[in-house]
């Protein structure tokens, strides 16, 4: 079969046969000259004409469409995805067959979700290793003292080099690549220990490498006598800490319970409870929007000591509060837990909902 008759042996396309009309209805031209012209035959030129008349459109007749499955198998499939998002096509094809001895396709399994409102999405792993009777441990602590947003502190330890301040994404014309020439040299890694409240950052402590029980223990000593922290319940006087081994020892807690410091440690893998992992997620981004390729200082704790100067005057009560620690002197556990999303090194939150705006 040639390739004109390959395409005179198909329907006529909705354009074609309303160019068909056209000419009979305004041109005036007569069947047999128009099915010559679309070389089609003239009783179909004929059925056109009519069906024009009879409905003034034209459209083919859509077969009725007989619904194979009732409304309550089409809610069951919805709740067995509800129960099991994992599952393939051809899995609930097969439990929907066991449930109801009736066969159902892959492609139907597909339009009845897709129809609900389902999509294919890219799974997210989380570890949940989160012990309710740890939580209820913790907030029975929290609860047995006197604290508020100006007597609570949290600290924790935070390690960078100058590869985690590169910025890794840029703008270019689709298709095209960016090739962009940086700095491939790894500068000495620098770690922090980070002491901050509702009022901003508190103060810090640097060291390069990481930071060892030594260094901790100095550190939290020289924070303690600082003249910023009174004896319970003043403030600066209630410190959270993270469940870290160089922070659980016993006696780094003695020593702080003996200079008036209340030390309680967060539940595991309860990060979301913690407002200074929002303020590692907001310092690393800072350090994204000022770090100057080739051109900051080659100390970079000359660079960490510049931006963190910045931090000092940062408003973190609304942080507080969207992690549970309520500024009526209560905590919340559902408010931290419902959010559940911090993510170390990649905290993707908009910073205006969280209340990152310099105190005044």
């Amino acid at each position: 079969m040639s390739a004109i008759e390959s395409v005179v042996a198909r329907h006529a396309s909705s354009n074609t046969v309303m160019h068909c009309l056209y000419g009979y209805f305004f041109l005036g031209i007569k069947k047999s000259r128009l099915a010559v012209i679309y070389r089609k035959d003239e009783k179909t030129i004929a059925n056109w004409v009519q069906r024009y008349n009879d409905t003034g459109t034209y459209s083919r007749k859509n077969a009725p469409q007989t619904r194979r499955f009732q409304q309550y198998q089409k809610e069951w499939l919805i709740a067995y995805y509800q129960g099991q998002p994992l599952s393939f096509l051809d899995e609930a094809k097969e439990a929907f067959l066991r449930k109801f001895q009736q066969s159902i396709s892959i492609s139907h399994v597909w339009t009845i979700i897709h129809e609900y409102g389902m999509t294919w999405k890219v799974l997210e792993r989380r570890a949940i290793q989160i012990n309710q009777q740890d939580i209820c441990r913790f907030v029975a602590e929290v609860d047995s003292i006197h604290w508020s947003q100006r007597n609570i502190v949290f600290l924790d330890e935070i390690s960078f080099d100058n590869r985690g301040m590169l910025r890794k994404r840029g703008y270019s014309m689709r298709g095209e690549k960016i090739v962009f020439r940086g700095e491939f040299n790894r500068k000495p890694r620098v770690s922090l220990l980070c002491f901050i409240g509702a009022d901003g950052l508190l103060d810090y402590y640097d060291t390069e490498g990481t930071f060892d029980r030594a260094t901790f223990v100095r550190c939290c000593t020289l924070f303690a006598h600082s003249g910023l922290v009174a004896i319970h319940p003043g403030g600066n006087s209630v410190w959270i800490l993270d469940g870290a081994k160089i922070h659980c020892h016993a006696e780094i807690v003695m020593y702080l319970r003996e200079i008036g410091i209340v030390p309680i440690f967060l539940p595991a893998y309860c990060p979301f409870y913690n407002p200074i992992e929002y303020f590692f997620g907001y310092l690393k981004k800072s350090f994204q929007r000022n770090y100057a390729e080739c051109r900051t200082e080659q100390s970079l704790i000359l660079f960490v000591v510049r931006i963190m100067s910045k931090m000092k005057y940062l408003d973190m009560s609304k942080v507080l509060a969207h992690c549970g620690w309520l500024s009526t002197g209560r905590f919340d556990p559902c408010k931290g837990l419902q959010h559940g999303k911090v993510r170390l090194g990649d905290v993707s939150i908009d910073t205006s909902d969280l209340g990152f705006n310099e105190a005044q």
